[in-house]
């Protein structure tokens, strides 16, 4: 068994912000025995995530996604997640009234935006995030017929 990991951000490739978190990824990974095979650090652009997350889903048993998981527009890796699997986007309330509750005990109103953080792709799990107002996603993804060589479904999980 093997991961791969997929680091989002044109921050990232523009070089205006250094990926830590490939990383730290790989190490924490590595300790509990699972060697990471690749890294790929990509911009923000959906139709590049879907590609890059088939091939990802394709050749390794785990995939880790790193960033977009935030409120603004160019967050885009739960619509990817969401096209790769070929599911809608569901509504999740109780990370919602969690994402609610965050801003309620700083006493600020929650901007629309943020709700979008409580999407998630149908048939996927909500990772909570004890640091953030985005929770992660955990979701298994089939590999396509004839690829799949008897292999399970992958399993994706975006932080």
């Amino acid at each position: 068994m093997h991961a791969e990991i997929v680091a989002i951000g044109s921050e990232l490739t523009t070089g205006a912000k250094l990926d830590t978190n490939s990383q730290w990824l790989s190490l924490e990974l590595s300790a509990i025995g699972i060697p990471v095979h690749y890294h790929t650090t990509m911009s923000d652009d959906i139709d590049a995530m879907v590609t890059v997350f088939r091939t990802a889903v394709e050749r390794s048993e785990i995939v880790v996604i790193t960033g977009g998981l935030g409120p603004t527009l160019d967050d885009l890796t739960r619509q990817a997640l969401a096209q790769l699997a070929d599911v809608e986007l569901e509504l999740h309330e109780p990370s919602l009234e969690f994402i609610q509750s965050l801003f309620a005990r700083r006493n600020r109103e929650m901007p629309e935006r943020n709700a979008i953080q409580a999407m998630f792709p149908a048939g996927s799990e909500s990772v909570r995030n004890p640091r953030g107002t985005a929770p992660g996603i955990w979701m298994h993804v089939a590999r396509k017929e004839g690829h799949n060589h008897g292999r399970p479904p992958a399993l994706v999980t975006a932080m």
